[in-house]
């Protein structure tokens, strides 16, 4: 009986967290159910605003529950402890924009079509959306009528700009709809240091290359190899470290385009890496020392040496390289910078193990598939912004034109609301499947 009603009670209070927090106006992530059905494991399960990680202990699962229930859960054994509860929710719900409605016009019907009872017809909610200090991160907006509620996902707001759009909603009474910008405070900020700290790592990184082309210069000493064996490990750490940064953010970025409803196959855990050479690409190794510090467990007769290389592309560029080293012992591969920029270079490190130093080679993993796919869905996602803005652009001209007749504009707003919801489905999922490419190499 005590057993029963202590799963009840747990029952009872993760239900009541839910109600609570659909109260609050934020939302931004899919829930910790769907990050987890994508291969993600329970620690790595990202909560909208407003909301505390849990792990349960019966399944160890991860749930998102609000701050006040978390210590209830852990004082009697449902979850397990977790990290420092977040800032207050006061000081992550200040409004980062506004939200104005604009227009809302009926939906023209296709003759022939019947329609039901009570009588439920399609409106194109028009409205503008304004970011004020910050920009806004893939902006979330609840529109509510008598028919419906649905969950709107819009394109970046930069900072103290606004845009047109609109989106189609079912109603019986116009005057029921209403539309809410949801606070995005928190998973702005957390994206926006994640982009900050790789930027800094980035040129971090930078810094280390221009050592290492000026050491190259030099004539050849102990006193050089010391320099090249330091200036490696650095830039070690800081590779590893960026990897790990880079992951972060795409995780973010794919939860955020992604909807409860999204057909997205779950991410491998893993991603192998093929030695296929990529046409219009040029690996070189610029120079090999022998380490310092050599491995204790390394085979009989071999030696731990560093490198220098470099790899150059053509007017193609390429994302995310991956370069593969190898001897005649051993093999593996480094990622480099996320992008290497049309008819550019980039000088980078490694260390290998071989038996003789003549024996080392480079050449770049197999990415050109993943490479032109990532280009390829991002000239798409431009593409799709470049012919929302023109529909968008179209909205805010009929709604402050006076020359027009109300049949021209209603008219006008009605193809541009479909265009625009359309669009907007193609933009999400393109967005969602070129993150989930990117992660897959990260992870």
């Amino acid at each position: 009986m005590t057993k029963f009603f202590s799963v009840f009670f747990l029952i009872f209070v993760l239900l009541a967290s839910t109600v609570t927090t659909s109260n609050f106006v934020f939302a931004d992530v899919i829930p910790p159910k769907d990050q987890m059905d994508l291969n993600f494991t329970p620690k790595e399960v990202v909560c909208k605003e407003h909301l505390v990680k849990i792990i349960r202990t019966s399944n160890g699962d991860a749930a998102c529950v609000t701050s006040e229930i978390v210590d209830l859960l852990v004082e009697r054994g449902y979850a397990l402890p977790v990290s420092k509860i977040m800032e207050e929710s006061d000081e992550q719900s200040k409004p980062i924009g506004t939200l104005t409605h604009m227009a809302t016009t009926k939906q023209y019907k296709k003759p022939g079509v019947v329609e039901s009872f009570p009588k439920i017809n399609t409106f194109n909610y028009v409205f503008k959306i304004c970011a004020l200090d910050e920009k806004i991160k893939s902006p979330e907006v609840i529109i509510i009528s008598d028919s419906e509620t649905k969950s709107v996902k819009l394109r970046d707001v930069y900072l103290k700009s606004c845009y047109t759009t609109a989106s189609l909603v079912k109603a019986s009474d116009p005057n029921s709809i209403s539309a809410k910008l949801l606070n995005h405070g928190g998973i702005t900020e957390s994206i926006t240091e994640l982009e900050n700290k790789i930027t800094t790592l980035q040129s971090d990184i930078a810094i280390q290359r221009e050592k290492l082309s000026s050491i190259n210069n030099e004539p050849p000493s102990t006193d050089r190899a010391k320099k090249v064996s330091a200036i490696h490990k650095k830039i070690t750490e800081i590779r590893d470290e960026l990897k790990n940064v880079r992951y972060e953010l795409q995780k973010y970025l794919l939860f955020l385009n992604l909807s409860p409803t999204s057909d997205i196959a779950p991410i491998p855990k893993g991603k192998s890496i093929t030695g296929v050479s990529v046409d219009g690409v040029v690996s070189e190794i610029i120079s090999v020392h022998e380490a310092l510090v050599q491995p204790e467990d390394k085979p009989e007769n071999s030696m731990a040496y560093n490198m220098i290389f470099e790899i150059c592309t053509d007017n193609t560029g390429l994302r995310i390289p991956i370069v593969e080293l190898s001897s005649d012992i051993s093999k593996k591969t480094i990622q480099m910078a996320e992008k290497i920029s049309p008819n550019s270079c980039q000088i980078s490190t490694g260390k290998i193990t071989a038996l003789n130093s003549n024996s080392i080679l480079i050449k770049l993993a197999g990415q050109t598939q993943s490479s032109e796919i990532i280009v390829t869905l991002e000239n798409k996602i431009n593409s799709l912004k470049d012919d929302m803005k023109i529909e968008q652009d179209k909205l805010n001209s009929v709604l402050t034109s006076s020359s027009i007749s109300k049949e021209e504009r209603d008219n006008t707003i009605s193809e541009s609301t479909l265009k625009i919801d359309a669009l907007r489905k193609e933009l999400l999922s393109t967005k969602a499947e070129l993150h989930k490419i990117i992660l897959q190499v990260y992870r």
